[in-house]
């Protein structure tokens, strides 16, 4: 068995000299779906071990540093009123604790019916007030990181037992969408509040699975929640998460078993693990992206034309083809692809014009450069490379780039500090829904992130944004949403340097994996083929 072995530093820097000036174009790979295994009926029973690129920081829906790590972690743990739909087969959202829900004609009030099968892992039925105390405390700052997703709730009415009322201050667009963020998980009132900040140790939640085992910086477990609404899963006994950030290290023990998945499969060995006939890899595509963020705190990044400077000097089409392997896509967005973009043809993506951005770093208030760090996460094959590229394009414009790989807690820490010059935050980055509400008021809102922990703030884009998240149709939200895309792109707070796919690596025997729009499994339909 031939192993292809993920691009090094040393090796990055040969690609860096390849890259520059050099543009190519690639089409993506299409990974094939399993068969033969898993064309028989599903079965209950079993286990599986996942091998995740990042790590699980935080059990608390209200902080999470780990990002992706952690919502994962989450979503098995706590389920919302709605969802966005587990299959992934549309955007839309689908029952959760509540089975049914109304929204009043002038978006100011939501009504949702609690379903009798509503159950705690740990055999207690989901309450009105369990509903209140939950909602109350997302939407409470002093409480939740992540407040800020709860614009326009006023309170939570208890109507009896099995209904509530959301009461609204604004009508809200993409509300509803906010509510089916694991943010806004339903807690147990009583058992969150005897056990104080203890709680989210080892929390008890109505999704799918419970907490068995968290070792904290390597793994931790799930067990099968008996209790759950759904009859029809989750069909594995339990599932444990690995955290194996170093690239091969994941690949390597799917190959030898001791793990039966692993996910964000290296860039540099999806053909290679594709030719292999025990595998199956798996693509979905969703708002993922490769984010890079400036601090514009820090003086050069104040400036625009430094922002514009630095994305136009990223041949994009070549890291693509180099590095990722032709299975990324060029943006024209600073965010994801999300559902009311417009397309290429309306707003084109960003060019790479190394003239352009001489002339407007030349045009700035450091036309003779200036000296930075770009930190990213370690152990990331695909980042040791794309750090070496910019390092090198952005040295084509007098820019002077010292390179720091760091943990994901370290990552964490100087992001959201503002201590940071430019970085890669997320080994993995995907917006929380399908819809541009989240991250347009993340960047262009004060409060709450900090521009997405930028500080970055445009008062005529942050007009655009509150209306167009104050606005309810779909019809409207759509007519009014491109320009503000366009606005945001020219502004450049942070860059995006490639759309990407999630990629997902399995054993044939490992069958009915599926995710949501934004790449969340709760693992309720996977299932062990004998």
């Amino acid at each position: 068995m031939k192993f292809r072995s993920p691009i090094s530093i040393a090796a990055g820097v040969a690609l860096a000299v390849s890259l520059v000036g050099c543009s190519t174009a690639g089409g993506p790979t299409k990974p094939d779906a399993s068969e033969g295994l898993c064309t028989s009926t599903p079965v209950a029973g079993g286990s599986i071990t996942v091998a995740k690129q990042t790590e699980t920081l935080s059990l608390s829906p209200y902080s999470t540093p780990g990002g992706f790590g952690d919502t994962e972690a989450l979503n098995m743990i706590f389920e919302t009123l709605i969802r966005m739909d587990p299959t992934g087969n549309s955007q839309d959202l689908v029952s959760g604790v509540a089975d049914t829900w109304s929204t009043s004609a002038d978006g100011l009030a939501y009504t949702f019916h609690i379903r009798d099968g509503a159950t705690f892992s740990n055999g207690r039925h989901v309450m009105a007030d369990d509903v209140k105390y939950s909602l109350d405390s997302w939407s409470d700052p002093d409480v939740s990181q992540w407040a800020s997703f709860a614009r326009g709730y006023d309170s939570t009415t208890v109507v009896d037992d099995s209904t509530v009322k959301i009461n609204m201050t604004e009508p809200i667009g993409g509300f509803l969408y906010s509510l089916a963020m694991v943010s806004a998980g339903i807690l147990p009132q009583e058992e969150a509040k005897a056990a104080g900040d203890s709680f989210f140790d080892s929390p008890i939640g109505s999704g799918p699975f419970a907490v068995d085992k968290w070792v904290k910086g390597s793994s931790i477990s799930f067990v099968k929640n008996d209790w759950y609404w759904d009859t029809s899963g989750p069909l594995l006994d339990s599932v444990e998460f690995r955290f194996v950030s170093d690239d091969n290290n994941r690949t390597l023990a799917l190959r030898s078993g001791d793990v039966q998945m692993v996910d964000n499969v290296p860039w540099s060995q999806v053909k290679t693990l594709q030719s292999e006939a025990s595998l199956t890899i798996e693509e979905f595509a969703i708002p993922s992206w490769i984010l890079l963020s400036l601090n514009n705190q820090k003086g050069p990044f104040a400036d625009q034309n430094v922002r514009q400077a630095l994305s136009l000097a990223i041949d994009r089409e070549g890291v693509n083809e180099k590095i990722y392997f032709g299975m990324g896509e060029a943006p024209n967005s600073i965010l994801p692809r999300l559902r009311l973009d417009a397309d290429a043809s309306t707003i084109a993506p960003t060019a790479f014009d190394l003239n352009k951005a001489k002339e407007l770093i030349a045009a700035s208030k450091y036309p003779n450069g200036f000296e930075a760090t770009l930190e990213y996460p370690s152990g990331n094959a695909a980042f040791d490379s794309l750090a070496v590229v910019l390092q090198a394009y952005w040295a084509e414009l007098g820019v002077t780039i010292e390179l720091l790989p760091e943990d994901q807690g370290t990552l964490s820490k100087n992001f959201t500090g503002g201590t940071y010059d430019i970085m890669l935050p997320y080994s993995f980055a995907a917006s929380d829904v399908p819809v541009p509400d989240e991250f347009a008021e993340f960047y262009a809102v004060q409060g709450g992130t900090n521009g997405f922990f930028t500080w970055w703030n445009d008062p005529e884009i942050e007009a655009l944004v509150l209306d167009f998240t104050g606005t309810v149709g779909d019809e409207e939200r759509a007519a009014k949403w491109p320009a503000i895309q366009a606005a945001m792109l020219e502004a450049q707070p942070a860059i995006n340097v490639l759309n990407l796919p999630l990629v997902n690596g399995h054993l044939n025997n490992v069958c009915g994996f599926s995710t949501n729009p934004i790449g969340q499994s709760t693992f309720t339909t996977t299932w062990i083929a004998g």
